[in-house]
């Protein structure tokens, strides 16, 4: 064997000669570009491979040459027994399976004769050689797709005990039994860390109980592993894994009684089954995670597995409490010195309080638990028929039970007052609760019972923590911890309870958007007083401030106001020193006179039409006479301001219209619109503009936007859902910036029609006509989140048909027809289809539209599809 230093190697390996080389980097005639590789030849022919290393191609060269040896010594084997399948009717399954049997594997289309070579731990190597071209071709399939003759001689019978061979089942090894124990060469599998499986060949022991004896036993065994702490476990279970370890060739030690002890070499370790005693039967049974709850006292037997000297290794016990539950029966615990790690239930124990009712401690029982250890014992003797010792989780006091029940615990009194605190706190409709416990490391969640709630929140009122509900949940804290518990609640709730908030303080926002933010000093009379946090409800200022002292003898301001809305309260406003208000904005507010003449006439600043002054008959006893304004049709409420929580008329201030503020205004607020990425300042942003817009709509300032910009400004005022909003925020910009149509792969929103329509004049004109007669717009989004259900699209959405014809589609939950929709839908929204189409008809009719509606022949109730409407023709000759 030689190896170069420039990465070439050459050795003889069983007759034959290995060569890798490597090969630099060259460039094609093509241009491409062939990257540094190795080449393997073996006895002078190329080989293909792809190591990434000399070792590795050597490896496979080695392989080669093996394949090819073993391909030489089975062809002579292999060539009487080539032949084709005969046919599945002469074919039946095999029913066991060795080393060197004949059988039959199908391959290349066809059913051939070979023999096995390899049985790994699922698939079975099967070689046979192709007569044709005199090959020798390796098949590996599962065990149940083999095949024999039917005539084939039957298996014998299993050997005895002295001869017993068979085959691990893992490793394919050879092995026999040895003084109880598989041998193949070695006593453990070196496909596993384990012993060796046989295949079932030859049965270690006599037949045991059957799966009906199993399931018909019943009672509770004791079940410990690498002597930890005994779990209780049905008595189904333990004879269960009793025989499925006989089955698996694990030398089970029966002891007297049902008990046994399965010795696993691997990391199972030494499992001790035995059957529960009468005491232990008639232990109440209780959950482990009720019992290992978190803050619970524990005290850790910590049990690793040593790999090299195949065996477990037991660690110092050390005392630690429960963090939280982990999937699998396992739980992480945190260490007094600050050791944290997961340790299953055997490697536990209880050392503090669990959950136990309140009545056994007023009744003053101690909450006592086995320790294992019996009265007497020592370290070198141990006395296997003394009373066991218990101890008491909370006064830590050890005896037997009759010493313990002349004792007195000591921390019962405590213990109880602090459960049934907790009882009272934690209401009992919620089965469910989750906490978060807040440290200085990090926060910790974890769902439980109301039982380990209770506990969890008693531990905490024990050690001296604060509690308080909160927004959050019941809030307890104490030095360094914060933990709040509160009622569990699925993501989807938690889902359906933002989005309502959200859209809550999306109203809000709506209601406060024509506001600012000012000191209390800067409020003069005529200004008028919006009520942020409660109801919105607005005050106008009708006196100076006044200052006064009050009871306490600070200095405070007040202003005498009166309620805008039908009920002409009047009081004093109070703020103290520095105290900030919000006030309706300064172009929409009314400057007039604070106590308006009978009849006086005015504008209103936001429809801007004609309104007068006019004074109600006054209450019996009332010294205030209340007033309204009201237009020419007698009407109290404004137009542009429907939805809002004031929507009364307003007299706008002295000037044209007092519209320059406001324009500068929504022209600012466009502004920032256009340079804002965050959603949420998006949707306040537009909220802002949409409610400006209907009173600067139509002027001669923006009589240059485009339809679609006003169909936007059109669909947020009825919109609600935030990310609606945020869509419709950035097609807003784009317009607002001069940009028709929004490139593919964007998030803006279109409404009432595609992008690349918005510009057909009989589009323009069918939006603006709806828009006018006040039908809602479709808002088509691209999420596809958002595309279906109640926030999906709902209005009416307009398809071109001709120079001057269109198509009108009704949008609800986000489909224009009834596909894929159940027939309680459909019995639900058809009737408002229909209704919606036949309004959306009548209001294009009214203004000279021409108007056909499409409906289906299918149905056995009226289905209304579409409206087709035509633009009416300035040109066409009248009459």
């Amino acid at each position: 064997m030689s190896e170069s230093t420039t990465g070439e190697h050459e050795e003889t390996y069983r007759g034959s000669h290995i060569r890798v080389m490597t090969v630099p980097e060259r460039k094609l005639d093509s241009g491409a570009k062939v990257l540094a590789h190795l080449a393997l030849r073996v006895n002078g022919q190329a080989v293909a491979t792809r190591a990434p290393t000399v070792e590795a191609a050597v490896r496979r060269g080695r392989h080669v040459v093996d394949r090819s040896l073993l391909d030489a010594r089975l062809l002579p084997v292999l060539r009487p027994l080539a032949a084709v399948g005969p046919g599945t009717t002469k074919l039946v399954a095999v029913d066991r399976v060795s080393k060197g049997d004949t059988v039959w594997v199908y391959g290349w289309g066809l059913w051939r004769r070979g023999q096995v070579t390899r049985i790994a731990r699922i698939n079975v190597t099967v070689s046979y050689v192709s007569a044709s071209r005199d090959k020798v071709h390796h098949k590996s399939v599962p065990f149940r797709d083999l095949r024999r003759a039917a005539s084939a001689t039957p298996a014998r019978p299993a050997p005895g005990r002295e001869e017993a061979a068979d085959w691990c089942r893992r490793c394919g090894a050879r092995i026999g039994l040895y003084r109880g124990l598989w041998w193949g060469g070695d006593f453990m599998c070196p496909d596993a860390e384990s012993q060796h499986a046989p295949r079932g060949l030859w049965q270690q022991r006599p037949a045991g109980r059957t799966r009906e004896q199993i399931a018909a036993v019943q009672g509770w065994f004791m079940r410990s592993a690498n002597g930890g702490t005994p779990q209780r476990v049905p008595a189904r279970t333990a004879l269960g894994e009793i025989e499925a370890a006989r089955d698996d060739g694990v030398l089970v030690e029966d002891l007297s009684g049902d008990a046994a002890v399965i010795p696993f070499r691997d990391r199972r370790g030494r499992i001790e089954l035995r059957p529960a005693t009468t005491a232990e039967n008639a232990e109440q049974a209780v959950a482990d995670h009720e019992v290992y709850g978190p803050g619970s006292e524990v005290t850790v037997r910590p049990v690793t597995w040593d790999r090299r000297a195949r065996g477990h290794v037991v660690g110092a016990e050390f005392a630690a409490t429960v963090v939280h539950g982990v999937n699998g029966g396992r739980y992480k615990v945190r260490a007094h010195g600050g050791r944290e790690g997961v340790f299953t239930l055997d490697e536990l124990r209880p050392a503090g309080a669990t959950r136990r009712p309140v009545e056994a401690l007023r009744a003053g029982s101690h909450a006592v638990w086995n320790t294992g250890a019996r009265s007497g014992d020592s370290t070198s003797r141990r006395w296997p028929t003394s009373p066991y010792v218990y101890a008491c989780r909370d006064c830590r006091t050890r005896g037997t039970r009759g010493d313990l029940e002349t004792r007195p615990c000591t921390p019962q009194v405590e213990t109880a007052l602090s459960l049934e605190r907790a009882e009272g706190l934690l209401p009992e409709a919620f089965a469910r609760w989750e906490s978060r416990v807040v440290t200085a490391r990090g926060t910790e969640t974890g769902v439980f019972s109301r039982g380990v709630a209770v506990e969890m929140t008693a531990a905490e009122l024990r050690a001296g923590a604060s509690y308080a509900w909160e927004d959050d949940g019941l809030t307890l804290r104490r030095d360094g911890f914060t933990t709040v518990v509160e009622p569990y609640r699925s993501p989807e709730e938690r889902a359906a309870e933002a989005e309502e908030r959200a859209a809550e303080d999306l109203r809000w926002e709506k209601i406060l958007a024509d506001t600012e933010d000012v000191a209390f000093e800067e409020l003069k009379v005529g200004d008028v007083l919006v009520r942020g946090y409660g109801d919105g409800r607005r005050a106008q200022v009708v006196r100076p401030a006044e200052d006064f002292t009050d009871r306490f003898g600070r200095t405070m301001r007040r202003l005498w106001c009166r309620a805008e809305d039908d009920s002409g309260r009047e009081g004093w406003v109070e703020f103290g020193p520095g105290g900030r208000t919000l006030r309706q904005m300064t172009g929409l507010r009314d400057t007039s006179p604070s106590l308006p003449q009978n009849g006086q006439l005015a504008r209103c600043a936001y429809c801007g039409e004609p309104i007068t002054w006019s004074y109600q008959e006054s209450a019996p006893g009332s010294d205030n006479a209340p007033g309204t304004w009201t237009d020419g049709g007698g009407a109290v409420q404004c137009p542009a301001r429907h939805g809002l929580t004031d929507p009364a008329h307003s007299p706008a201030a002295e000037g044209a219209l007092g519209l320059g503020e406001l324009r500068a205004r929504f022209r600012r607020t466009m502004d920032h619109l256009a340079h804002t990425d965050a959603e949420d300042r998006l949707v306040s942003l537009l909220v802002h503009a949409a409610v400006l817009f209907p009173v600067l709509d139509g002027r001669a300032d923006l009589a240059e936007m485009p339809e679609q910009f006003r169909a936007v400004m059109h669909a947020a005022a009825s919109v609600t859902h935030p990310p609606a909003l945020a869509a419709l925020a950035r097609r807003a910009c784009h317009l607002w910036e001069g940009v028709a149509e929004s490139a593919e792969g964007t998030r803006d929103a279109f409404v009432g029609c595609l992008p690349e329509h918005a510009g057909h004049p009989a589009v323009r004109a069918a939006l603006a006509q709806a828009r006018g007669a006040g039908v809602p717009l479709a808002v088509i989004g691209r999420d596809w989140r958002w595309g279906y259900g109640e926030h999906g699209a709902h209005g009416l959405f307009v398809v071109p048909t001709g120079e001057r014809t269109v198509e009108c589609e009704w949008f609800i939950d986000g489909r224009s027809n009834e596909t894929a929709m159940r027939p309680a839908q459909v019995r639900r929204l058809r009737p408002a289809r229909n209704a919606a189409l036949t309004e959306v008809r009548r209001s294009l009719t009214d203004a000279g539209w021409g108007g056909l509606t499409t409906a289906s022949r299918r149905t056995h109730t009226l289905r209304l599809l579409s409206v087709l409407v035509t633009m009416p023709d300035t040109n066409a000759p009248e009459g």
